[in-house]
């Protein structure tokens, strides 16, 4: 197969060696945007290794993870969620070892076999010292149609002991051992396939699980957030106007964005980042229609805020004409950054 006709992937591998602290942090950057990753120092070093490999699927991520050797943590907190906007469900198989997660005040044992299913929009949190798992990662329309069933999902753990947890697991093997010939036109079938799959096996224990407030897991932030994404451009993009929209006092809206730094820094980043992505993609425009485009009205303050945010100006981007440039740094990093991408590709289908 051409690499053309592969599915897009990277890898990171933290091991014993000269390199074992900077892949570590490589490690927990690329995991950045799920979560915050600490691991303690390993009492012996050569018993350390921790991998994640990541495969981009369209509609869906997958990931193949294992963490060896020392204690790991996993926190998914409300400031986590709030930074990083993910809408995501994950769907995951632990093949090996086993993790306590803490969910919503209750903690369970994780273990080889079992099927866990968690909301990327809500808390939680993980220590493992020995697993390895698969995880695909789905946008949540892909799932349940009624948001309250996609609510139940959160938390939800079928013991190995299970047919439906039998099921999905070996469909996740099954679909992990056929990525590399799987092409990204066959992709999107595939995963519409195994959503369908999933869904239809685990809505019987969907149904008895009690259904959540949709507001416990943030929906509203992120339905602000995907409204600031879709209209960049209103030049009265601002609190006064996402008040109006979402019948919030500005006391409630200011609450709902002080985790990330408030609204108003939050749409000029956004801003900002429609800016560069445009700048670098789109050759025709000017930079003053791109600046007009993404809401700022004035060039000069555009600019400066632009350089400021980025470290260089609109047309020195623009010169460069190419994404990958970007951001700096090692090749690694840019790999990693390739991944938060792919998570925000799919969290915004």
């Amino acid at each position: 197969m051409s690499p053309a006709a592969k599915l897009p992937s990277n890898s990171v591998l933290a091991e014993a060696g000269a390199h074992c602290r900077r892949e570590s942090q490589l490690f927990a950057e690329t995991l950045d945007p799920v979560f915050r990753t600490t691991m303690t120092t390993p009492e012996r070093i050569d018993d350390f290794r921790a991998s994640l490999s990541t495969y981009f699927m369209g509609p869906a991520l997958f990931f193949a993870a294992e963490m060896l050797g020392t204690t790991y943590r996993f926190a998914r907190d409300p400031g986590r969620i709030a930074r990083s906007g993910l809408d995501l469900i994950f769907v995951q198989v632990t093949l090996d070892g086993c993790d306590r997660r803490t969910v919503a005040g209750e903690t369970v044992l994780v273990e080889a076999g079992d099927i866990s299913l968690f909301d990327l929009s809500r808390p939680m949190q993980a220590e493992t010292q020995h697993c390895r798992n698969l995880t695909l990662v789905l946008p949540r329309h892909l799932l349940f149609a009624k948001e309250a069933q996609n609510d139940a999902l959160h938390g939800l753990l079928l013991k190995r002991s299970t047919s439906t947890a039998r099921l999905v697991g070996s469909h996740l093997r099954a679909l992990f051992a056929d990525l590399t010939d799987i092409t990204p036109a066959e992709a999107p079938a595939i995963v519409t396939a195994t959503a369908n799959l999933v869904t239809n096996l685990v809505g019987p224990q969907v149904a008895e699980r009690s259904q959540p407030s949709p507001t416990v897991r943030g929906a509203v932030i992120m339905e602000i957030r995907r409204y600031i994404e879709q209209n960049i451009a209103l030049p009265d993009l601002g609190p006064d106007h996402l008040c109006k929209m979402f019948g919030l006092s500005r006391a409630s809206l200011y609450r709902l964005f002080e985790p990330i730094g408030g609204v108003t820094d939050h749409i000029r980043t956004r801003r900002l980042r429609a800016a560069f992505d445009m700048l670098a993609d789109e050759r025709k425009r000017t930079v003053g229609e791109i600046a007009y485009a993404c809401g700022f009205s004035d060039t000069s303050a555009f600019s400066r805020a632009f350089r400021h945010q980025f470290g260089m100006s609109p047309s020195e981007v623009r010169e460069m004409g190419d994404r990958s440039a970007l951001p700096k740094g090692s090749a690694e990093k840019q790999a990693a950054a390739s991944v938060h991408d792919w998570l925000r590709i799919v969290s915004a289908l």
